[in-house]
Parts: C-alpha cells; structure tokens; sequence
C-alpha cells in the first residue's frame, strides 16, 4: 500500500512539473506541496532518472526565470528537498546547478533568506555526494565561508578570517550563520583537503562559533548552581589530568578568534531573548556538527588541536565547580581561564547543546584511539 502510495504521488509531482507553468496562481502552493512530500514522505530513490529529471529542469526553469522572493524560497526550499543525499542524480546537473546556487548564495544576496535557502541546497547536494560532486567542493566552500567570514586577498592567495562584523542582533543573520555551518558540516564530511587548505584556518573560524558568548561569567547563576550539583558525583579523585595554569593558544596571524570578534559580547546568555538563546544555540549545535566532521574524516589532523576544545587545566576547573557552595576563584573565573567543550558541558542551558558536546567528544576519541596510544607525558 505504501509503495502504491508513494508511486501516485511521484506521478503526481512529475504531472504538476509537467503542467504547472511558474507564472501560474498554483506554482507556489505546488512548490509547498513538493517540499512536503519530498522532506517528509518519498525518498528521493523512489524517483526514476526520467522523473528527477523533468522535477530537476522544473525547479531550475524556475529559479532562472522567476522574481517573486517569495516564490524564489519556496522553489529553492523544494529543490533542497529534491537533491538531498542523491548525488548520482544531481551530478547530471552539476554546471547549471552550481550556477544557480552560487549566485543566490552570494553574501550579497537580498533578501536574506533566499540568501539561506540557497546556502541549505548547497548543503544538501553536498550530503553523501562523495567524490560524484568533487569538481563543485572548492567554489561551494568559498561560497560559504563568504557568508560567515571576511575574506583578505593578499599576495599568498585568499585568506579566510572569522567574521567580526556579523549583525546577530538580526535574526535572519543568525540563521543564515546557522546554515552556512549546517552546509559546512556536510561539505567537510565529503573533501578532507578542505581541512588542511593552508589558507584557511578553518578550525579557528569554528572554534569562534563554538564558543560565541561563551564564559564562565555569561552562564545566570541558577544555572550554574544547577550543573554544579549535577556534578557533585563526579569526583575530581576519578580524574588523572595534570594540574597546569600554563596554557597554549596557537595563535594565527590576523585571524580573529572568539574573544578578539564581536562573536562575542559582553551580555550573558542569560540577558539574552528566548528567541535568541535559541537561535545561538543552534549556530553552536552546527559549529559542534562541523568539528564531529573534521574529527570523523581527518582524525590525524584535528589531533593536534585537541588542546583548543578539551585544555589540560581541566582538572582545576571541575574542582572549583564540584563542590558545593564552593565559589569560582577569580583567577578561573577570567578570560585566563581557556574555553572548553566542557565548559558548555557543564553551563549551557540548552539539552541540545550539551548533548551535541558529547557526541562531539566521542567523535573526536573514537577517531583518535591509534593517536592516544603516541600521547606522551609533557
């Protein structure tokens, strides 16, 4: 039955391809319509080459002709929907694809959530594409590090350097930074030279995601109080880190990170709306997403950063949250004090964010555990 079901309506979406003109009244709904059905109910193997195809020309027709913003969103919306995870198919269309998307994904692009629904195609061609979409992974890479970073032409090449002029005041901008790292994710799990690209730092400019906001200070004190005692069975005896009040930043020439950009703000996530908590985490849940990508894929290369996310103070840190009524001494409670993954462990609020932590830190042990064995005592 359900097979019958879903046979019917890929007919009926290549009939409304078939008939539906783009200037027609219906076009839009049926756009509606093709998004539903193809995120919620067909998988995109049940379509036939021929039907792909006359649904891929459909969409592209449209996006080269139409004007209506509104209308522009929902066909890149059924679009994003129509290449998810199917790169045998899309790779037919590669060239007028990547036009298309690379110029509604332009920073320049207005309004901004064209600017984003394009950002959210490309990373859905990118999901599970392989090597079939190889010759596209620079210029969508450029494409999207554009709408989250500034770019400096020098006489090396192209430098990427995290954005510090990015409005998060706006809402649509703090979607369109969602996304981009949403599409990063997929990307990166594709093309691992992408990582190793000398000009760009690209573990840097996530890290700056990934701890946008974030200090001890910027947590409320409820919440604080809470994860305190959510730790109170968690012994420091059980940890066999080193004690260090040294600690090392690897610092890159012009490359802004999370404390120098205005990332970060001097109002804690407590001041923050509802709205915007969780907006922000979002944008952090994909900047973990992106790192559990680099630690899946280039284990070897993320482990020399290790010490970025997971400090060897660590120890210090959890004695001075994990007793009760026991306050955070000034020298941890500064901006001396590095970031880590467990400080969001620990302090976020969100379930979401804490959760995307963990998954993040067994990426990075499951993908180093020939690494750990070389690990020496410093």
């Amino acid at each position: 039955m359900f097979f019958l079901l879903t046979k019917q309506t890929v007919e009926l979406l290549v009939t409304g391809c078939k008939g539906i003109g783009h200037a027609h009244e219906m076009s839009r709904p049926f756009c509606q319509f093709f998004y539903k059905q193809m995120s919620k109910q067909i998988r995109v193997s049940s379509l036939r080459p021929s039907q792909f195809d006359i649904c891929m020309n459909y969409l592209l027709e449209g996006l080269d002709t139409v004007k209506s913003s509104d209308h522009l969103i929902d066909l890149l919306r059924a679009l994003s929907a129509l290449v998810f995870e199917n790169g045998t198919n899309t790779q037919r269309f590669s060239k007028r694809l990547s036009d298309i998307l690379l110029k509604f994904a332009n920073k320049s692009t207005k309004p901004l959530e064209i600017r984003r629904m394009a950002i959210n195609c490309i990373g859905n061609t990118c999901a599970g594409a392989g090597t079939k979409l190889q010759p596209l992974y620079q210029s969508f890479y450029a494409c999207l590090l554009e709408n989250i970073c500034n770019v400096e032409r020098t006489s090396q090449g192209t430098i990427m350097v995290a954005a510090n002029s990015l409005d998060f005041a706006d809402t649509a901008v703090r979607k369109v930074a969602s996304s981009t790292l949403r599409s990063l994710q997929f990307l990166l799990a594709q093309d691992k030279s992408l990582v190793t690209n000398p000009l760009c730092d690209i573990i840097e400019i996530i890290y700056a995601f990934i701890f946008m906001n974030v200090t001890v200070q910027s947590y409320s004190p409820s919440a604080n109080n809470i994860q305190r005692h959510r730790m109170l069975s968690i012994r420091q005896t059980q940890f066999s880190w080193r004690s260090s009040l040294q600690t090392q930043r690897t610092s890159v020439p012009g490359l802004v990170t999370s404390s120098e950009s205005e990332l970060s703000d001097s109002s804690g996530l407590s001041d923050l709306s509802p709205r915007r908590q969780r907006d922000y985490a979002k944008i952090r849940i994909n900047a973990l997403l992106c790192l559990s990508a680099i630690a899946n894929c280039v284990p070897k290369v993320f482990y020399p950063f290790w010490n970025k996310f997971i400090p060897d103070t660590f120890s210090n840190f959890l004695a001075n949250n994990s007793t009760p009524g026991k306050q955070l001494s000034p020298l941890y409670k500064s901006d001396n004090q590095p970031h880590s993954l467990f400080t969001i462990l620990l302090y976020d609020p969100m379930t979401t964010v804490r959760v995307a932590v963990c998954n993040t830190l067994i990426a990075m042990l499951e993908g180093s555990k020939q690494y750990l064995s070389l690990a020496i005592e410093r």
